[in-house]
């Protein structure tokens, strides 16, 4: 068999981010958040101090100014995070998860991984690996973004395996 052309992959890429967006935003509306909601709090539950600048947690969840405002606004008025001035910056804030927001990050994650785990099936998890960390390596630096090649979500515990 013949290897896939480039376009083909481009557009076989394109197609799996925006299924796998349909798979997460399914199961945050289950759990009453959003996309956004949920990557601004695993962001914070991956700082030591549950804590960061809006400009680290926007560069991470890759949402512009206006967008991260909003998302943090309505996370705010639920209860999930808290601002708070930043004790290094007089003029500048401070995004902390709350344990309610924790709790909500923990159940729709953990939703997230049993759907995903469904969906892979059979799959070769190290090698899978290898090849998304690859990619998303490559499009980070294409878009000037610091990499999160080596990113563990839960340091602390073992890599889920199939």
């Amino acid at each position: 068999m013949a290897p896939p052309d480039l376009t083909t992959l481009t557009l076989l890429l394109g197609r799996l981010g925006r299924l796998n967006e349909l798979l997460v935003n399914s199961i945050c509306a289950e759990h009453g958040t959003s996309a956004a909601e949920l990557r601004v709090l695993l962001f914070l539950t991956q700082q030591p101090t549950g804590a960061a600048s809006p400009r680290h947690v926007g560069r991470f969840v890759v949402q512009t100014t206006g967008g991260l405002t909003a998302t943090l606004g309505r996370l705010e008025d639920a209860g999930l995070v808290e601002r708070h001035p930043d004790p290094n910056d007089g003029r500048g804030k401070m995004v902390s998860i709350t344990a309610t927001g924790r709790d909500l990050h923990d159940r729709a994650l953990h939703s997230i991984v049993a759907r995903t785990r469904e969906v892979i099936g059979d799959i070769d998890l190290c090698q899978l690996d290898d090849i998304v960390r690859s990619l998303v390596g490559s499009f980070e630096a294409q878009a000037g973004l610091p990499s999160s090649r080596t990113f563990v979500a839960i340091p602390s515990e073992p890599r889920i395996t199939a």
